[in-house]
């Protein structure tokens, strides 16, 4: 089935997208199911955050979360699923009743070994009927095997061993080491092929099924529509178009991975590159105008900037957030980030809850009046901060007030 063999795809070619958005990804976890009925089971791998219980902390287990999204094809199910997977993971150092930590070596969870989960609150589905969210319940522990399960659960319990396994796959000179990733993958009992994707989230997860895992059914127009979301008509023309790119994209990924792994060692050379010289600049003793030593975003960003009249910030950014003290004007940008609070009641009290997070990031041009009164920029200032969210977060919205701010 073409489905089923575009979905095991190199992993390189999964990967094309991993230099612009290098925290940013997910994994293929499962596909099954037969035709009509086919499950595809994706886990954003960005964040996997520790909902172990204070009291709990240094104990024989903690509780890992990862977010996991099932998109399904049959019209009889939901378009998808997004579910908090909370899994009990052995504690690599627990402590004893001293306090002092325990000895002895704790087995790893792997893949195929069967874990305990639950799905954890602030889970929902997307209904087909008319497209509108509803709220999964949680639910208590449970013991599984079923393959998704199973594999999600071995990357959440073995997370520093998959974000090292990722990196260190990241070579001098700009190559990404597939066969070593696999073989990582391979001993945590995932697939040494294990697929790397850019999307991340779950309307991104469905349009990645549709668009190639089932496009034949979109292409007859087939694809389950009782909401008439995806009622789009195709001309015969465009019909053939879509299927001569669909065996274009076929024939790429048949003709091996050399290509593939030369573009993509291109562009991981000339991320570097830039990072190196970005790095460089910022221990080479650049400086604001307040005489800090600039990090290596404002570095990049403020030889682009520094003179031009703030006429030019406010045309490629926008309005900004604004204030002026004395002769200096402030022109902030800030890309922000939350998740509210939520503590679930039982009989017997507080039983579990999400502690929430934000994260924020923003990018401030300050400006001054030159011999004319014009007013030019003078400094750029970047920062963020961050609770219960993770730093690939403030640095993924931060890389993306900088990409905005260095124009097209």
């Amino acid at each position: 089935m073409i489905a089923t063999r575009w979905l095991w795809m190199p992993l390189v070619a999964a990967l094309l997208l991993w230099p612009a958005q290098a925290w940013a990804f997910a994994v293929v976890l499962q596909y099954e199911g037969t035709a009509d009925d086919r499950i595809a089971y994706f886990a954003d791998v960005r964040v996997i955050a520790n909902r172990t219980p204070p009291a709990d902390v240094g104990g024989a287990h903690e509780i890992r979360e990862i977010d996991v999204t099932a998109v399904y094809e049959s019209a009889d199910k939901p378009e998808f699923v997004h579910m908090k997977l909370q899994f009990q993971c052995p504690n690599a150092a627990p402590l004893d009743k001293a306090g002092a930590r325990a000895g002895g070596r704790v087995p790893p969870v792997r893949a195929g070994d069967a874990v305990t989960f639950r799905i954890g609150p602030g889970s929902y589905q997307l209904r087909r009927a008319d497209l509108e969210t509803e709220p999964v319940a949680a639910t208590g522990w449970n013991s599984s095997a079923a393959p998704a399960l199973s594999r999600a659960g071995a990357i959440a319990c073995n997370h520093i061993a998959f974000d090292h396994a990722l990196h260190a796959a990241i070579k001098a000179g700009g190559t990404f080491d597939a066969g070593a990733f696999g073989k990582r993958m391979a001993a945590l009992g995932l697939p040494a092929d294990l697929p790397l994707l850019a999307e991340t989230l779950p309307s991104e997860f469905l349009a990645f099924s549709w668009e190639n895992f089932w496009w034949e059914k979109v292409l007859a127009g087939r694809r389950p529509d009782p909401s008439g979301k995806w009622a789009t008509p195709l001309s015969e023309a465009d019909r053939q178009a879509a299927m001569e790119k669909l065996k274009q994209k076929q024939r790429e990924l048949e003709t091996g991975t050399a290509s593939i792994q030369a573009g993509l060692g291109r562009d991981i050379a000339q991320l570097q590159a830039r990072m190196q010289a970005d790095t460089q600049a910022a221990r080479g003793g650049g400086r604001g105008a307040d005489g800090r030593t600039l990090t290596p975003l404002e570095s990049s960003l403020l030889p682009l900037w520094k003179g031009r009249p703030e006429q030019d910030v406010v045309a490629l950014m926008g309005n900004p957030q604004f204030h002026q003290a004395g002769d200096t004007r402030f022109l902030r940008y800030t890309q922000t980030w939350e998740r509210e609070a939520v503590t679930a009641y039982g009989s017997q009290g507080v039983v579990g809850g999400d502690a929430g997070g934000f994260a924020m990031c923003f990018l401030e041009f300050r400006t001054r009046p030159d011999a004319q009164g014009q007013w030019q920029v003078d400094d750029i200032l970047i920062r963020s901060d961050y609770e219960g969210a993770g730093l690939g977060r403030t640095r993924n919205m931060c890389e993306a007030l900088a990409r905005q701010a260095a124009g097209p």
